[in-house]
């Protein structure tokens, strides 16, 4: 029973990691095509939450198997590609909705609690 425990504990940090490895990736792409100053505020907002590192090179273990870094790396992408020119970044808009739809099917999080949060960032840049 124990070991079947740990099997899925294991499964759930890989999808994770995963999740989070394609967030980075897609970060890693917008990068350079996108004035990071306009975004200033909401990157302050998700730095707070990533542990000896930032949004823009996020790396260690630690980092790679939050949630919350999955979590707030959606949010983050989302926030820019929905300001962005449409065309532009098409394929990324996709990725980051699969990337999403796999987050929610594993995620242990209400609605409720993401909406609390993605409210708490928006307040976060209104206030910055």
């Amino acid at each position: 029973m124990e070991h079947q425990h740990l099997k899925t504990v294991r499964k759930h940090l890989l999808q994770i990691i995963d999740i989070n490895t394609a967030l980075r990736d897609l970060h890693n792409q917008i990068e350079s095509h996108i004035n990071k100053e306009k975004y200033e505020a909401i990157t302050a907002y998700v730095n707070q939450y990533i542990s000896y590192t930032h949004i823009w090179q996020i790396k260690f273990v630690c980092n790679l198997e939050d949630p919350e870094v999955a979590l707030l790396q959606i949010f983050h992408l989302h926030y820019i590609l929905e300001r962005e020119q449409g065309e532009k970044f098409a394929k990324l808009r996709e990725i980051l909705k699969e990337q999403n739809e796999k987050f929610m099917s594993i995620t242990l999080y209400s609605d409720n609690h993401i909406e609390e949060r993605y409210k708490k960032m928006l307040h976060f840049i209104q206030e910055y």
